[in-house]
């Protein structure tokens, strides 16, 4: 029951990014990934075909995809979990149309979560993909 409650609070958390960090890019959605996974979830898809849409009809704009994980695993293998989940991210944008050349990738591994807690309760806000200039 409580992984149920976890899973819908998860799909309906496709915010837009202001970021808590206050840089994600206005009118771009950041998205989530299941535990130890880089492959785009199916209730992600809209909102990365959102911000295709977004991005198509802001030529100009070019944007960076931060990949992001939780505290779990080494430090080591959540930057290659991230790089995974950043790259997954683009690679569907492209797929939906969007140049290439304007989308960059970088892993922060577990280095900058959105939220500090060491229970499911916020681990899967800290395992996103995140939009920035």
């Amino acid at each position: 029951m409580a992984l149920v409650a976890i899973s819908l609070a998860a799909a309906g958390c496709q915010q837009q990014n202001s970021g808590k960090n206050g840089k994600g890019v206005k009118g771009l959605s950041r998205v989530y990934f299941d535990f130890d996974k880089s492959d785009i979830k199916s209730d992600s898809k809209k909102t990365l075909e959102d911000n295709a849409s977004y991005l198509k009809k802001n030529k100009d704009l070019k944007v960076n995809i931060e990949g992001h994980c939780d505290e779990r695993g080494t430090e080591e293998y959540n930057l290659a979990l991230g790089n995974r989940r950043s790259v997954s991210t683009k690679n569907y944008i492209v797929s939906l149309g969007v140049d290439k050349k304007r989308l960059s990738t970088k892993s922060y591994g577990e280095e900058k979560p959105l939220e500090n807690c060491h229970n499911e309760s916020c681990w899967w806000k800290n395992r996103r993909a995140e939009f920035v200039k």
